[in-house]
């Protein structure tokens, strides 16, 4: 199995793999020629997105700079609203549902650094875990969404908190680790 297969399967990987690391460097090369262009020339701004993301929707507006490390597992859905500063490291499938909101310097991170020193002795030094988030979510500025979470639809995750476990339907989150603060329905 190549080191590809291993991250897309959510198994230990060496992202220092040959293979990974030309998929990095042009996913890098999207995101860079992205941030230089002008935010009214929408021809250019959908040629790249479109070579840069697995789906993306209609009406979506990603300010720059934005930053990710493949793309290709990076799923938008429509009217999709993303901040400035957005990092999304998307060693698994990062799946953004219809009508969200995310604010600016919000990190979504599917990858998770292995700690056993066996582990990183083989160069099994991470592995991934999906990121899904539903339908009508608002992601406040500051936020970082951790490996393995779902997020459910109308969600709201107030600014700097850090989301470690799913997020029921319908709930507004704060903290770290983010907390249930109230309920919306």
């Amino acid at each position: 199995m190549t080191e590809f297969e291993k991250m897309q399967r959510g198994l230990p990987y060496c992202p220092a793999d040959e293979e990974l690391t030309l998929f990095r460097y042009a996913a890098r090369r999207l995101c860079q020629q992205f941030n230089r262009l002008d935010p009214e020339d929408a021809a250019s701004l959908a040629v790249v997105t479109t070579k840069l993301f697995a789906r993306i929707g209609d009406n979506v507006e990603i300010d720059a700079p934005f930053f990710c490390h493949y793309g290709m597992n990076i799923h938008l859905g429509n009217n999709v609203s993303v901040g400035p500063n957005c990092t999304i490291l998307d060693g698994a499938h990062v799946s953004i549902g219809d009508n969200v909101s995310i604010g600016p310097n919000v990190g979504i991170y599917t990858t998770r650094h292995r700690v056993l020193p066996l582990d990183i002795a083989r160069g099994e030094c991470e592995s991934s875990q999906d990121v899904i988030i539903g339908n009508n979510v608002i992601i406040e500025g500051n936020t970082v969404i951790k490996a393995g979470t779902a997020i459910g639809e109308g969600v709201v995750i107030e600014a700097g908190s850090v989301v470690d476990t799913d997020i029921e339907p319908f709930s507004i989150v704060a903290g770290n680790p983010a907390a249930v603060v109230r309920r919306l329905q």
